[in-house]
C-alpha cells in the first residue's frame, strides 16, 4: 500500500516482516474493506519504515496503536454518553467494563480487529443532535468498516422530513472511497466485489446459521450450492429491513431511548439472521448494549454479561485456545493447530456451533425484551 500496492489483491508474505501467511489461499483476495483500513496500515508502515529501524515487532505495535486507541476512545464515548444522562455510578461502571473487558482486550488489543474504530463514530453519532451531524458521523463509521451502513435508516430518517441526511450517511463514504480508488488508480471494480463479499459470505458462524456447516461435517447433508449459499447469505438484508420498519414504528428515534433502543433492534436482527456472523461483530451490540443496561434496562445486565461469556468462550475456542495470535513469536503455531485439530477438531466444531447457537437465543431473547418495553414517557432516563 505505502509503495503504491493495490492491497485488494493476492499479498504474497514479506519476508522477514510476514509471520502467517494462511488467509490468502487459491488467489482470492486478501481484505474485503473499504478503502479506510489500507489507508491506516500503509500509513503505519511508512511510519515503521522512517523510524523502526527493521525491528519487525515495531511495525506490528504500530499496526495496533489505532485500534487500541479506538477502544479506548470508544470506551471514553460510552462513559461520556452515560455521564451526560444519569448522576450515578453507571458511567464509571461502563468505562470499567468496557476498558477492563477481556473480550474487547482479545478483540482490539490483541486480535487487532478495528471495529472499535468504527463504533466509535456511530457512537458519536448517537450523542450528536444535528441530523447532519449524525449523518457525517455515520458516513465515517460506514468508510471505516461497510457494517456500520446497518445504522445509515435508524441513525438519519425522521418522521415527515426528506431523507437529505441519509443521502448524506451513504454519499460520504461512497465518495471517499471512490476518490482514493481514484487518486491511487486501483479498479472501481474492488468496491462493488468488497461489497458483495461483505453482504453475502457464509460459512462458519457464530450464530445458530452455522448448523448448516455443522451439519455437512457430520455427513448429515449435503453440501449447499453455491446459489443457494448466496441466497441465504442475503436473507439478513429483507429482514433487516422489517425489524427497522417494526422498530421506527415502536419507538420514537427522536428520543435518546428511542435511538438506542432502535439500533438495538437493528443490531440484533443483522446478528440473528446474517449467515456469517463473526466474534468482532459483538462490539456492535455490547456497545449500545452497555448504554442501554447503565440508562435504561438495568434487568438486561443478564443478558449482557451472559452474551460477554458466550462470545468471549466461542473467541477461545474457535482460535485454538488463541495459540494463532502467539503466532509472531512462535512459528511453529500452526503445527500446533494441526495437533489440536487432530485431537480435539470434532469438539471444538461442536461446541463453536453450541456457543453459536446460544449467542442466536440470547439475541433472540434481547430483541423480545426491547420489543416488550414501551416508549419511556420522557425523553431523558431518570436520575438514579
Amino acid at each position: 500500500m505505502s509503495n503504491g500496492g493495490n492491497p485488494y489483491g493476492v499479498l504474497g508474505p514479506v519476508p522477514g516482516l510476514s509471520f502467517a501467511q494462511v488467509f490468502s489461499t487459491l488467489n482470492a483476495p486478501t481484505i474485503a474493506y473499504l478503502p479506510f483500513w489500507p489507508l491506516v496500515t500503509g500509513l503505519m508502515y511508512t511510519i515503521y519504515s522512517q523510524l523502526g529501524g527493521g525491528d519487525r515487532f515495531a511495525y506490528y505495535f504500530l499496526l495496533k496503536q489505532p485500534v487500541i486507541a479506538g477502544d479506548v476512545i470508544l470506551a471514553y464515548l460510552l462513559y461520556s454518553y452515560v455521564s451526560s444522562k444519569v448522576r450515578s455510578g453507571s458511567s464509571t461502571w461502563v468505562l470499567l467494563f468496557w476498558l477492563l473487558s477481556p473480550y474487547t482486550i482479545i478483540v482490539s488489543g490483541i486480535w487487532g480487529m478495528f471495529d472499535s474504530i468504527a463504533m466509535a463514530f456511530i457512537t458519536v453519532s448517537i450523542m450528536s443532535t444535528s441530523s447532519l451531524k449524525r449523518a457525517f458521523w455515520t458516513g465515517l463509521g460506514i468508510f471505516a468498516k461497510s457494517i456500520p451502513l446497518i445504522y445509515a435508516l435508524p441513525m438519519t430518517i425522521k418522521r415527515g422530513r426528506r431523507p437529505w441526511a441519509f443521502i448524506v450517511s451513504i454519499a460520504l463514504p461512497a465518495l471517499l472511497s471512490l476518490g482514493t480508488f481514484a487518486a491511487v488508480g486501483w479498479p472501481i471494480s474492488t468496491i462493488t466485489s468488497t461489497l458483495a463479499s461483505t453482504a453475502s459470505k457464509g460459512g462458519e458462524s457464530m450464530s445458530v446459521w452455522d448448523a448448516f456447516f455443522y451439519l455437512v461435517y457430520l455427513g448429515v447433508i449435503q453440501p449447499l450450492t453455491a446459489n443457494i449459499y448466496q441466497i441465504l447469505g442475503l436473507v439478513w438484508v429483507p429482514a433487516l429491513l422489517l425489524f427497522t420498519l417494526l422498530a421506527f414504528r415502536r419507538f420514537r428515534v427522536e428520543t435518546d431511548y428511542g435511538l438506542v433502543q432502535t439500533l438495538l433492534v437493528v443490531t440484533l436482527a443483522f446478528l440473528i439472521f446474517k449467515a456469517r456472523v463473526t466474534e468482532q461483530y459483538a462490539i456492535y451490540l455490547l456497545a449500545l448494549s452497555v448504554i442501554d443496561v447503565a440508562l435504561w434496562s438495568p434487568r438486561r445486565k443478564g443478558i449482557l454479561l451472559a452474551t460477554m461469556g458466550v462470545v468471549l468462550t466461542y473467541l477461545v475456542i474457535n482460535n485454538y485456545f488463541l495459540i494463532r495470535f502467539l503466532s509472531p513469536v512462535y512459528p511453529a503455531f500452526s503445527q500446533v493447530e494441526s495437533g489440536l485439530f487432530q485431537m480435539i477438531g470434532p469438539v471444538r466444531y461442536a461446541v463453536d456451533f453450541l456457543l453459536g447457537s446460544a449467542f442466536t437465543l440470547l439475541n433472540i431473547r434481547y430483541l423480545i425484551e426491547v420489543f416488550r418495553k414501551r416508549n419511556l414517557p420522557t425523553t431523558e432516563p431518570p436520575l438514579q
